[in-house]
């Protein structure tokens, strides 16, 4: 399957605009016979929402739903948007819309609340990490902090996903000696996935800013087994492309045995012990 990243500046609060932007990198991916475009989170609305957030949320069935139903029509879409699902209760979700409609919601499950972070103020969170299709591939979605919980990408392994897609607003943070070390740990998380899950690990961040926070980029594609193959440029709008393979999984797979010897049920049993403890 061929998947394109698109890690750009999405406009606060205009989220007509935004969309326009979605439509034209759809447009652009299917004449380059792209099967699925992925956005960073939030993508549809920008970051720092605050007040604004009941203005800038989707509705399901709303006119930005409908035109992003229509767009999938000629491309698989995975998109994050604040989403209104009942009245007064926001979530901040990915989207992912095929063939006109949607397939597949993941609501963010780990709201950050602390420093510049305030999503637990405008946010619902979620309550689960449920696999799902995208043509012949199992897949799973984290949404930026979820990512720096391996735990959670675990939950999917145990569900035998193929494709594992982060989707991130991660400001640039931690300058040293070695470079900036936010970027340091999105590749981390990277390498453990593609290495122990047996993933391939699509991470799709940002760039741009906003309340002069600056947004980091560096989006990546790490292959099953292989680690990190392919990176966006850091700090500029850029466009990734990278090519999933299910062969990769299974040779993962053969070559570590991790999926093979895992256990589940003693690691269940070990929680309930140390919960109960």
């Amino acid at each position: 399957m061929k998947v394109r990243a698109v890690q750009f500046s999405p406009a606060l609060g205009h989220v007509e605009k935004n969309l326009e932007f979605h439509a034209e990198q759809a447009a652009h991916a299917v004449k380059d016979r792209q099967e699925l475009v992925v956005f960073p989170e939030l993508s549809l609305s920008g970051y720092h929402l605050k007040d604004i957030a009941p203005d800038a949320a989707l509705k399901p069935n709303g006119r930005e739903w409908r035109r992003l139903e229509k767009m999938s029509r000629g491309i698989d879409i995975i998109a994050g948007a604040p989403v209104e699902e009942d009245p007064g209760i926001i979530v901040n979700a990915a989207l992912y819309f095929s063939r006109g409609r949607l397939r597949h919601m993941h609501r963010k499950v780990q709201l950050p609340n602390y420093g510049m972070f305030e999503e637990r103020m405008i946010f619902k969170p979620g309550e689960g990490f449920h696999a799902f299709k995208i043509g012949g591939f199992k897949a799973g979605i984290l949404i930026c902090r979820e990512i720096l919980f391996p735990m959670l990408a675990y939950l999917y392994f145990l569900q035998k996903t193929d494709l594992l897609i982060g989707i991130s607003n991660s400001p640039q943070r931690g300058i040293g000696k070695d470079g900036i070390s936010s970027f340091q740990l999105w590749e981390t998380m990277g390498y453990v996935f593609s290495q122990f899950y047996h993933q391939n690990y699509l991470f799709v961040n940002r760039v741009g800013f906003e309340d002069g926070i600056g947004f980091g980029g560096g989006s990546f594609f790490a292959r099953a087994g292989l680690g990190i193959v392919q990176k966006a440029k850091y700090v500029d709008a850029d466009v990734l492309d990278a090519e999933v393979r299910s062969a990769d999984v299974r040779r993962a797979r053969l070559a570590s045995g991790y999926l093979r010897d895992e256990q589940p049920g003693l690691v269940l049993q070990e929680m309930r012990r140390i919960l109960h403890a």
